[in-house]
């Protein structure tokens, strides 16, 4: 079974000058350094080492030179990076966003038969899910709620998670604000999926400061 990393980052995100954004967001330098927390805490975790691949992809720079070195240091030197200016839908709607970066790379995805999600800027705090993931047989979602899944991280076979891509468009989630977190639950629910609740992860409320279980 050849198993993927599939790490969705969107690193490098400055406060527009002239207008808002509709949705909350950390920027430049604070953001960056989030995400190098994170990407330390998977060099810490040894998780690359459990993966055949690890893919980074990002849509706010267009070539790896413009990714700040500190981060490209912390991957491992067999990493793929899939890189795109172009983080439009994201900075409206986080799924939207999530949902355009995976419609893009779709093809890579179908060369792997388990595909582990994972948004760097998250804080690992175990590698228990992500090893149950690989030693079963099913997917694996953690809850956020009745009905809602976390989409920071989880494990799905290739196939199911191309099915899921194709079930919607971008443009429907944006305009009619889907929330990702109840789509996904909807689709896997029909799948041979497992759902947990529990806490692998540490979010940063940028607006707090404070780390929260998640």
């Amino acid at each position: 079974m050849k198993k993927l990393l599939l790490l969705n980052s969107s690193i490098v995100v400055n406060k527009p000058l002239l207008k808002k954004d509709t949705i909350k967001l950390e920027y430049g330098k604070n953001r960056i350094q989030s995400y190098c927390d994170g990407f330390l805490k998977l060099k810490e975790n040894n998780v690359y080492g459990k993966f055949d691949k690890v893919i980074l992809i990002d849509n706010t720079v267009s070539s790896v030179k413009k990714l700040p070195a500190k981060i490209i240091d912390l991957l491992p030197n067999h990493t793929t990076f899939l890189l795109s200016k172009n983080n439009t839908y994201g900075r409206k709607n986080k799924g939207a966003g999530m949902l355009d970066s995976l419609k893009r790379n779709r093809e890579i995805i179908t060369d792997y038969d388990l595909i582990f999600y994972y948004e760097p800027r998250l804080l690992l705090q175990s590698t228990d899910f992500i090893d149950e993931f690989l030693n079963g047989k099913d997917n694996m979602f953690s809850f956020e709620s009745d009905r809602r899944v976390k989409t920071g991280y989880f494990g799905s076979n290739s196939k199911d998670l191309n099915d899921f891509i194709d079930s919607y468009s971008v443009t429907k989630v944006l305009n009619d604000n889907l929330h990702i977190e109840l789509l996904m639950y909807q689709f896997y629910e029909k799948r041979n999926t497992r759902f947990e609740y529990t806490s692998t992860s540490l979010w940063k409320n940028y607006l707090s400061e404070i780390y929260e279980k998640y």
